[in-house]
């Protein structure tokens, strides 16, 4: 019997420009298991830069929230895509 786990990582920088050097803010990692449920992990690195630029920050990690759920919803679907699969 073969039994595969399929997950997706995404990995995110989220980087902030002060007196023309670029500086890592935050760093957030998202696994997405087989079942589509994630689990995130966030370190913040310099949180006065981020309490500085949160609305910057905020519109970055909206798009990493979208980004999560597209993939979440691409997994359901090939869940069950293969469930159909193996019925027929």
């Amino acid at each position: 019997m073969l039994k595969i786990n399929k997950t997706r990582r995404i990995t995110a920088s989220f980087f902030v420009t002060e007196n023309g050097e670029e500086k890592l803010v935050k760093q957030t990692t998202i696994d997405i298991n087989n079942e589509a449920v994630s689990t995130l992990y966030e370190n913040l690195l310099l949180p006065d830069l981020y309490a500085k630029n949160r609305t910057a920050m905020r519109k970055n990690e909206q798009k990493l929230r979208d980004m999560r759920y597209e993939i979440e919803d691409a997994v359901l679907a090939e869940a069950e895509a293969d469930k159909a699969k193996e019925s027929d």
